[in-house]
C-alpha cells in the first residue's frame, strides 16, 4: 500500500503553465543525454524528446526518440513516456514503456520531466533487476552480461541508428500557446469544482495514511534518485 498522493498546489492547478515551463527548459537547458524531438510542438500535452544512448553502454551511438503525453490534470497523474524505437532492456516492455514505480505508485507531483528523463537514462545504463518487465532479458543480464550487451548493441544498430535533428521554435512559432489557452477556457469552471472535491478527498486520505507508508514511499523514490545522481556524477 503506497502513501496517499499530496493535494494539488496552486502551481499544479495550472498544468499548462507548468508544462510550458518544462518544455522551455528542455529547449534551453536540456538534461544530460537528452534533447528536444524532431517535430514542432503543436500540442502542449503531447510532444517528443530524444535520449542519446549513454557512452560506455550497449546503447552508445543510438538515438532514441520518446513520446511524452500529459494528462489534462498534470502533475496529479504522471505523464506517459514511450520509446518510439525498439530497445533491448529488462525494464522496457514490447510497447516501449520503461516500467518503473515512479510512473505508478511512487509518482510524485514534484517530479519534473527533467528528472524523469534523467532517471530513464540512469536505468538505461544500469538496469533495475529487482522488478524487470522482461524476465528473459533480465536473466541473460545476470547470467551472461557479454551476450546481453551484444544483443543490445545489435538492436541499437538496427532500430536506433537513424539520426534525429532536434527542432527548436522559430520566431512566431507559438501554436502551442493557443492550444493551451483553448484548453484552459473550455475546462476552467469544470476543473475548478472537480479539483476542490479531489483536494478534499486527498486531504482526508493523507490524514488517514500511516507514517510507515510515507516512509516506504519516500525511501523508494530517494533510492532511485540517489542512483540517478550517482550515475550522472560518474559521467561528469
Amino acid at each position: 500500500m503506497g502513501a496517499a498522493p499530496s493535494s494539488p498546489t496552486k502551481t499544479e492547478k495550472d498544468p499548462c503553465k507548468r508544462i510550458r515551463k518544462e518544455l522551455h527548459r528542455l529547449w534551453v537547458d536540456p538534461p544530460a543525454f537528452c534533447r528536444p524531438g524532431a517535430s514542432p510542438v503543436t500540442d502542449l500535452l503531447h510532444w517528443e524528446a530524444v535520449i542519446d544512448g549513454p557512452e560506455d553502454s550497449p546503447y552508445a551511438g543510438g538515438t532514441f526518440p520518446v513520446d511524452v503525453e500529459f494528462t489534462s490534470d498534470h502533475p496529479v497523474k504522471p505523464p506517459n513516456i514511450t520509446f518510439k524505437t525498439k530497445v533491448y532492456h529488462p525494464n522496457i516492455n514490447s510497447e516501449g514503456q520503461m516500467v518503473l514505480d515512479i510512473f505508478k505508485e511512487n509518482w510524485s507531483p514534484a517530479m519534473t520531466i527533467e528528472k524523469l528523463l534523467l532517471s530513464m537514462v540512469s536505468v538505461l545504463f544500469h538496469p533495475m533487476l529487482d522488478h524487470p518487465v522482461n524476465s528473459t532479458i533480465a536473466r541473460l543480464y545476470t547470467t551472461d552480461v557479454e551476450l546481453y550487451e551484444k544483443k543490445a548493441r545489435a538492436w541499437t544498430r538496427r532500430y536506433a541508428s537513424t539520426p534525429v535533428i532536434s527542432y527548436y521554435p522559430q520566431k512566431g512559432d507559438e501554436n502551442w500557446d493557443d492550444y493551451c489557452d483553448a484548453i484552459a477556457h473550455h475546462n476552467a469552471e469544470l476543473e475548478k469544482e472537480e479539483r476542490r472535491r479531489e483536494a478534499e478527498r486527498l486531504r482526508r486520505a493523507a490524514a488517514a495514511a500511516s507514517s510507515a507508508c510515507h516512509k516506504v514511499r519516500g525511501n523508494g523514490l530517494k533510492l532511485l534518485w540517489k542512483r540517478t545522481v550517482t550515475f550522472l556524477q560518474s559521467r561528469s
